[in-house]
């Protein structure tokens, strides 16, 4: 079935063009606007530039591990049968905090929380990034700051890489919007009121706190390379900074589909005589998909177990991409 979308012929207001009554609660009075504005609420952002892709996200690690990270962990991980607090050992000895990383109770990771800093991620990654319910995060505030004259806005490469039109297009729709939220504000018009003008790429600062055991939940599941492609930059380049100034973290921190062993279409495979480079050295095949999703893995995932055939989860309801469930 190929899907036609209609043609809208105008747009009508739910309120006649001269119809300009004020409802009490919704009156626009006490939120910063240019005439408030003391020149400190101004986005750093204001810069005239439109991103491709995930060019120009800069990533931070703000807060790292504690300094006793292993010493903590490791006397939670023998709490169980108690400590001798006049031992000195039982404060210093780290010989098995890596039991608590490996699984089990991993309630002492969430004493360990670790803050990262994205500047240039769009409306549209950090609206899916906040979804975490037991992390916390620090917003650039579209309600509270000037976002400027020509706020940086991020684009797909896949609308960058189509045709002439489209770009132009889209051009064209960012000036605009950029027109009109200047209009507003220049009207005097608050900010948290123009601002719904502006584009879901519209790019901003958050920072983002997450106990150690989260981040690892977090990183489990959404740097899955099916994922959107803003988020799981954004992931990936979070444990590539946390990883390089701990590098014991790096076998714990992985994707959901790295933690398993063993393919689900090994045998099928192995008999069609398969060579494929995902063979551990005993002759089984490393790892199978999690992706839980409706869309199809081939093609879309480089990793070589990204098989439709080799997935833990196929929806039987719904498919995009693999010709119906």
């Amino acid at each position: 079935m190929t899907f036609i979308p209609r043609k809208p012929e105008g747009y009508t207001t739910s309120r006649a063009q001269g119809d300009h009554s004020v409802t009490p609660r919704l009156r626009d009075v006490a939120f910063n606007r240019h005439s408030y504005n003391d020149g400190r609420h101004i986005s750093p952002l204001d810069n005239g530039t439109v991103q491709i892709g995930d060019d120009g996200i800069n990533v931070l690690l703000v807060q790292g591990l504690n300094p006793e990270f292993k010493q903590v962990v490791s006397m939670a991980t023998r709490a169980t049968i108690g400590l001798d607090l006049r031992e000195p050992a039982s404060m210093e000895d780290t010989r098995d905090w890596e039991e608590m990383l490996q699984g089990g109770l991993q309630t002492a990771l969430e004493s360990q929380v670790v803050v990262f800093a994205v500047s240039g991620a769009s409306r549209t990654a950090t609206h899916q990034i906040v979804r975490t319910r037991k992390a916390a995060f620090h917003q650039s505030s579209q309600r509270a700051s000037w976002l400027g004259a020509q706020p940086e806005m991020r684009i797909p490469e896949s609308v960058w890489n189509s045709t002439d039109e489209v770009r132009e297009k889209w051009i064209k729709a960012l000036y605009a919007a950029h027109e009109a939220y200047r209009a507003a504000c220049d009207a005097d018009v608050s900010y948290q009121d123009a601002r719904f003008i502006l584009p879901e790429g519209t790019t901003n600062y958050i920072m983002m706190e997450y106990p150690l055991r989260e981040f690892m939940n977090v990183f489990a599941y959404r740097g899955c390379y099916m994922f959107q492609w803003e988020i799981n930059s954004i992931m990936h380049a979070c444990r590539d900074i946390l990883v390089s100034k701990y590098d014991f973290l790096e076998p714990y921190i992985k994707i959901s589909c790295e933690k398993t062993k063993g393919a689900l279409d090994a045998n099928e495979r192995r008999a069609a005589g398969d060579t494929y480079m995902d063979y551990t050295s005993d002759g089984n095949m490393a790892h199978h998909c999690t992706f839980q999703g409706w869309e199809s893995v081939e093609g879309q995932c480089p990793l070589a177990w990204a098989r439709e055939s080799n997935r833990s989860f196929r929806s039987q309801h719904h498919a995009i991409g693999r010709g119906g469930a």
